[in-house]
């Protein structure tokens, strides 16, 4: 950089510039928010990408409301963006029972929602009380929170097994002239939030700043004066954040709670949706097993033996056993028996086995060491490696071999 700058000559406005990037980045901090917006338009969510892989700007449909009026025996629907503001308009009219139906906001202050419109003067909806057709999952907005915001923020946990639940929580609305919320931070409401999600939908307003402030550093999302694109962000539990002002119109958002857990769906999970008796696999195993000609003698006892006089490194198995917790034989049965380390051995092994009945052949192998090799002069050499899964039948006459047929 001082070498650059030296090329620039005396030039105040660009030593300022290098000035201020080289504390931005000296200063960098992981990031503790991320955001977005999405463009709202009458097609399809999928309309772009359903016929071509190639990466599209995915489009929001227009949002629709159902909500329940607070007698409870009246249901209305409200789509956004309106078509007309007009105080008479249809559309307006729609959106003034939505107003109407709401209740003030709360906060929580001391373990207890407090009411008091100094501080917060906002309205709202229960989730319990709506339903809403926008869906964040689809647009791509909670894959961008898992990859900006879940590792960092749930160490505790497997940060390469890890999945987001966004459980919607309120519908907010602030209005002009004062529609507000002052600094504060959120009370987590479970030991896996990590953050919060906050969607403004398109209606059309002014003031209504978020400010997001951590660690010293803040960013400050102009989300108004527009209804041709929903805004969103979303940030760590622990941030202080705001509400501005509210000067006209009004600042109508969807708020979701953010938990990490272990991925949602995959055929990995101990508690996978996917049943094991969809794979033709399953039976073929499950026949197998049952039948006391295959591999009726316990061979882990010779195994375990010879593997006891070398030395264990559970590296290798942690890489691979969630990858493998979905496939292994105690799936079979009631997710009892073998565990992951049992499918896996605990250390990655250098000699050659014989007692290995092998069900399948080695594909591309993969380039596994460079080293250096020395002979009449040193030069590089490498080894390719296959992987291999190694899985421990037990006795036809063993406690666990009837858990995984049962």
């Amino acid at each position: 950089m001082s070498d650059a700058s030296s090329d620039q000559g005396e030039n105040p406005v660009h030593d300022s510039h290098v000035q201020q990037l080289s504390m931005a980045v000296n200063g960098f901090k992981a990031a503790f928010c991320c955001a977005g917006r999405v463009p709202v338009a009458q097609e399809s969510v999928f309309e772009k990408i359903k016929d071509d892989v190639k990466d599209h700007q995915l489009t929001s449909p227009p949002i629709v409301l159902r909500w329940d009026h607070q007698d409870g025996k009246t249901i209305s629907k409200l789509t956004l963006p309106l078509k007309s503001y007009e105080s008479d308009a249809e559309d307006q009219v729609a959106f003034n029972r939505l107003l109407d139906s709401c209740t003030p906001a709360s906060f929580g202050k001391d373990g207890k929602d407090v009411l008091d419109e100094l501080y917060r003067k906002a309205a709202k909806l229960d989730s319990d009380r709506f339903l809403t057709s926008f869906n964040p999952y689809e647009l791509g907005i909670i894959g961008a929170v898992v990859q900006t915001l879940l590792p960092a923020g749930a160490e505790h946990l497997n940060e390469h097994d890890l999945g987001v639940v966004a459980e919607l929580y309120k519908l907010n609305i602030y209005s002009a002239p004062s529609g507000k919320f002052k600094p504060h931070v959120d009370t987590p409401r479970g030991v896996t939030q990590f953050g919060s999600l906050v969607v403004c939908l398109p209606y059309r307003h002014q003031g209504g700043e978020l400010r997001v402030a951590h660690g010293g550093q803040e960013t400050i999302f102009s989300w108004g004066d527009q209804d041709t694109q929903i805004e969103w962000a979303a940030f760590y539990s622990d941030c202080e954040h705001e509400v501005k002002e509210v000067t006209a119109g009004h600042r109508v958002t969807l708020t979701y709670n953010l938990y990490a857990r272990c991925q949602l769906g995959g055929i990995f999970r101990s508690l996978s949706p996917v049943t094991m008796d969809s794979f033709f696999l399953y039976h073929r195993v499950k026949e197998a097993l049952a039948s006391p000609d295959f591999f009726p003698e316990d061979l882990r006892d010779s195994y375990d033996d010879e593997n006891d006089k070398l030395e264990d490194d559970h590296r290798g198995s942690e890489l691979v056993s969630n990858g493998l917790k979905g496939i292994q034989l105690s799936n079979l049965g009631e997710q009892e028996g073998l565990k992951a380390i049992d499918v896996v051995p605990s250390a990655w092994r250098g000699k050659w086995r014989k007692d290995i009945e092998w069900f399948g052949y080695p594909g591309n192998r993969e380039l596994a060491v460079v080293h250096l090799a020395y002979g009449n002069q040193a030069s590089l050499d490498w080894h390719y490696s296959t992987a291999a899964i190694l899985v421990k039948i037990p006795g036809e006459d063993t406690e666990e071999r009837r858990k995984l047929i049962s």
